[in-house]
């Protein structure tokens, strides 16, 4: 296929590696966990260009996103590309495997997770020379804190070694985002993005939510990041925030930090998991039998959530999914 589309380029251009070993192109529940494989069953090369890898891609060729859950999906990922039911090895790769973790978030998990990375440090060289070749961003880490982990650190640094040209994407919670670390790792002139998980502009409401975190800490750190942003060491500052009954009304004073540090806010929609049942129900604000959940919908109607500093999904805000769903189609098309 030799014309140019609009269309989302997850399924050409961007692989990550779950904790399971299992291989996606995108959050799992975004994708509605199809696993193009698994590295421990077959090779990278293998998995990247096998039958169902093809399969997912010709569902984007033909315009289909039944596969993914467009409800959720807050991606700006519309790019101008030729799309083929094979792709070279991913310009960008998600290192999204590490667990390990300095807090406890309590939508997140309710105690530290036990991992055995025994395969990744025995085969770290390996799995970078198979799978990064092409890449030119590496994110990490999704799931625990990077910057925290002794394998993770151990990781960018091999990383930055063996390939000096890759750029770096980083999701923390921000507790060790600061000028020490990034210094030690070797990439504070190295970083494309840094994504600071923070669920709260209060105190007293980050402690509810983190277990074990160091808010004023935080804070510092942003303001280092916000210079380097600000000295053009870093493209891309994003704040996450979780969106649940605890911190909802602190959205609106939320986008009026990230403006002043020169942030960009991601709101996402808090998810069931099996290590959060215990708390989901009395979090879960989406929930329109929740006892706050009016006033949360009167929070959404705020226009400061339209802004171009804003990224929030439509069924946030309330939208219909048939309506999202066209309007996808539509920007997904050929031009």
């Amino acid at each position: 296929m030799s014309e140019n589309y609009a269309i989302c380029t997850y399924p050409f251009e961007s692989a990550q590696i779950s904790m399971q070993g299992d291989v996606y192109v995108c959050c799992p529940p975004w994708c509605r966990s199809f696993s193009f494989g698994n590295i421990y069953e077959q090779s990278f090369d293998q998995i990247w260009n096998g039958e169902k890898a093809k399969e997912f891609r010709r569902q984007f060729i033909n315009g289909n996103y039944n596969i993914c859950d467009l409800n959720l999906c807050v991606k700006d990922c519309s790019h101008n590309v030729v799309p083929t039911e094979t792709a070279p090895k991913p310009k960008t790769f998600i290192f999204c495997y590490d667990a390990t973790c300095n807090v406890k978030c309590i939508f997140c998990r309710s105690c530290h997770q036990k991992q055995d990375l025994t395969y990744f440090n025995e085969h770290m060289d390996e799995i970078i020379y198979d799978m990064l070749e092409n890449a030119q961003n590496v994110v990490l880490s999704g799931v625990g804190e990077c910057l925290f982990s002794p394998h993770s650190r151990k990781l960018i640094k091999r990383i930055s070694e063996i390939y000096p040209d890759i750029k770096f994407s980083l999701i923390s919670n921000g507790i060790l985002c600061d000028e020490k670390t990034l210094t030690e790792l070797g990439i504070v002139n190295k970083l494309l993005s840094v994504t600071v998980s923070l669920h709260a502009v209060k105190k007293k409401t980050y402690d509810k939510l983190v277990i074990g975190g160091d808010f004023n800490r935080v804070v510092k750190n942003l303001r280092y990041l916000s210079q380097l942003k600000k000295d053009g060491k870093l493209t891309n500052f994003i704040l996450n925030f979780v969106v649940n009954a605890y911190n909802y009304k602190e959205m609106i004073p939320y986008m009026n930090m990230a403006e002043e540090i020169g942030a960009t806010v991601g709101f996402l929609e808090l998810l069931k998991l099996e290590t959060n049942e215990d708390v989901y129900q009395k979090l879960n604000i989406f929930n329109e039998k929740h006892p706050e959940y009016n006033n949360f919908v009167k929070i959404l109607k705020n226009p400061v959530f339209h802004s171009g500093n804003c990224t929030i999904n439509d069924c946030m805000l309330n939208l219909k999914p048939v309506s999202f769903l066209q309007s996808l189609k539509n920007k997904f098309k050929k031009i």
